[in-house]
């Protein structure tokens, strides 16, 4: 009976890199030259890992062991050898991302806001990726947090968004001294001029319901402040008193 031949790897094949801890069977092996014994005859056939279990956790290159089968295999052997593989930093695993504050007003910075919560499959930490970020008037703002591992030889950071509320600012408004002036009974209450009143920033009041009748005497009556800026400040209600005069 013939012996079957031996061929030999002139050309070792080459691995994908592959992030750390991750299984030997995620690296897809190309190219590498096999030869016919003693020939440049190229032999047809696929390489193999080895051990394609193994888990890889040495960082940077790594010498695994892999085998060649060979198409014809009544003939041929299966030459044994090594491919170089990269093991680079995995991503950290978050799994859930933290929880941010019920709200923040407009002009504080993110770092004003704390995050609860958050799960990851490794030891770290959860921070807003820029603290010092002042987010713009929104109900739902999605700001960036930055998952950084106590690990950082294999692990590299994760980020991931959550969504906070930012509020509108809330004027100082001062309706004490605000003058009405007076109306007739039946009378509806746009019928009367406000004017006084102060505010920490530039608005104008009125009546909360213009189309009110008041009864006669003096009435306290609903008044809203509403801010020039109505896209950074809220608006402010209070009271004014109306005198409404009897009719003749």
């Amino acid at each position: 009976n013939m012996l079957k031949a031996t061929p030999t790897i002139f050309v070792s094949p080459s691995a994908s890199a592959v992030p750390y801890s991750s299984a030997l069977s995620t690296s897809h092996l190309s190219g590498g030259t096999v030869h016919q014994p003693g020939t440049s005859t190229v032999v047809p056939g696929t390489f193999n890992w080895t051990s394609p279990a193994t888990a890889l956790t040495t960082m940077g290159s790594n010498s695994e062991a892999v085998y060649f089968t060979p198409s014809d295999t009544i003939d041929f052997n299966n030459p044994t050898g090594t491919a170089s593989v990269t093991v680079n930093k995995a991503a950290a695993p978050v799994t859930v991302w933290p929880t941010p504050c019920a709200s923040i007003n407009y002009g504080a910075a993110l770092s004003t806001c704390s995050l609860t919560g958050g799960s990851a499959s490794i030891d770290g930490t959860f921070d807003w990726t820029n603290r010092t970020s002042i987010p713009g008037v929104s109900i739902s703002v999605s700001e960036s947090v930055t998952f950084t591992p106590t690990n950082t030889t294999d692990y590299t950071t994760a980020t991931g968004t959550v969504h906070v509320t930012v509020n509108k600012l809330t004027p100082t408004v001062t309706f004490s001294s605000l003058i009405a002036t007076s109306i007739t009974y039946g009378q509806q209450l746009s019928s009367s001029t406000l004017s006084g009143g102060s505010a920490t920033v530039a608005g104008h009041f009125a009546w909360t319901n213009l189309t009110t009748l008041p009864g006669a005497g003096t009435q306290s009556e609903g008044v809203t402040f509403t801010p020039t800026n109505a896209t950074l400040y809220a608006a402010a209600t209070g009271m004014a008193n109306v005198t409404v005069n009897q009719a003749t």
